[in-house]
């Protein structure tokens, strides 16, 4: 289903967006907290190549699962009324969204204890520069991930009105 520019957008869209929005700020604050505790003295030497590698690996790992698991989703059953349907749909892509937003935050989360061992910034610098594109992407329920995850849904014909229903346009 295509959803024209003047559409309205769904309540349940924009207040999925303002809360993934207001989880993501949380990535940044704490890199700058973190900023007090590991670089007192300026941003220091770049660390052992092994901290880095391996908060780029788990980067790579959150965007390979989010992109091969994380739209997938058990297609809806037929015969519920629309309202209904699309109730189920929204309970679902936010379930959805907020299991793709713990893997991507996972890539910061892992970069913090790795900067204490490593007793370098730059891991964290890393960990969320990493981090917060992959929320950016996988997670803000923009228009691709609502499709991605309606097509999931619409497996058996069912439309899921991800992008709000026939008589909204």
């Amino acid at each position: 289903m295509s959803n024209p520019l003047n559409a309205p957008r769904p309540a349940a869209a924009t207040s999925l967006t303002l809360v993934v929005r207001a989880m993501l700020l949380a990535i940044p604050m704490i890199t700058v907290v973190l900023w007090f505790v590991l670089a007192p003295d300026g941003i220091g030497p770049f660390p052992a190549v092994w901290a880095p590698l391996a908060v780029v690996a788990a980067a790579v790992g959150a965007y390979s699962v989010c992109e091969l698991i994380g739209f997938r989703a058990v297609p809806l059953e037929h015969g519920d009324r629309p309202a209904d349907v699309e109730a189920e749909s929204w309970r679902r892509f936010t379930s959805s969204t907020f299991l793709r937003f713990a893997v991507c935050e996972a890539v910061f989360l892992i970069s913090i204890p790795l900067a204490f061992v490593v007793d370098s910034y730059w891991v964290v610098l890393i960990g969320a520069v990493l981090a917060i594109p992959l929320v950016v992407l996988e997670v803000l329920p923009s228009a691709r991930n609502q499709q991605r995850f309606a097509a999931a849904l619409e497996g058996r014909g069912v439309p899921s009105y991800l992008s709000g229903r026939p008589q909204d346009y």
